[in-house]
């Protein structure tokens, strides 16, 4: 039997660790939690845009609709084309890709427009060839290249 002058419970010091672990617990998965949805958005994004551009070059290279294809890139967006450049395409074709305000799109690319010759699906020109950037406001980068033989490749 107990003892009447002892009282079971938790005294005001154990309550405030219990209560101090649980917010540094809380704290660090809410971390990890935001920095894996950051790396989650630029990977997606990333593996549209390679898909879309491979896309492009698939829909030259089997000369659909007799035209060439492109993609157009701007800072948060991106537009998958027909036509012989992105300023004579054929806006009517034009399926526009919007990434959000939180990334950001740039290219090495010149006028940032890849675009595929009908029947070859190769680059048409040395400007077509470079390194799209997508960049992540809060955290985190990613580079997607295309090389003189129409190579899709994220980095």
């Amino acid at each position: 039997m107990m003892n009447p002058k002892f009282k079971t419970g938790f005294t005001m010091v154990e309550l405030l660790i219990v209560i101090g672990i649980m917010v540094i617990v809380v704290s660090a998965g809410a971390s990890l939690y935001s920095s894996l949805q950051t790396s989650t958005e630029i990977n997606e994004l990333a593996a549209q845009i390679v898909q879309n551009v491979r896309l492009a070059q698939g829909q030259s290279q089997s000369g659909l609709n007799n035209n060439e294809h492109g993609v157009q890139f701007e800072p948060h967006r991106y537009i998958l084309y027909q036509g012989a450049s992105y300023a004579l395409r054929d806006v009517a074709y034009d399926r526009i890709f919007d990434v959000g305000e939180a990334l950001t799109l740039s290219t090495t690319i010149v006028d940032n427009d890849v675009h595929f010759l009908t029947g070859l699906g190769l680059p048409v020109n040395p400007g077509s060839i470079g390194t799209i950037t997508i960049v992540h406001a809060v955290n985190g980068s990613r580079f997607i290249s295309v090389n003189s033989l129409g190579v899709v490749v994220e980095e």
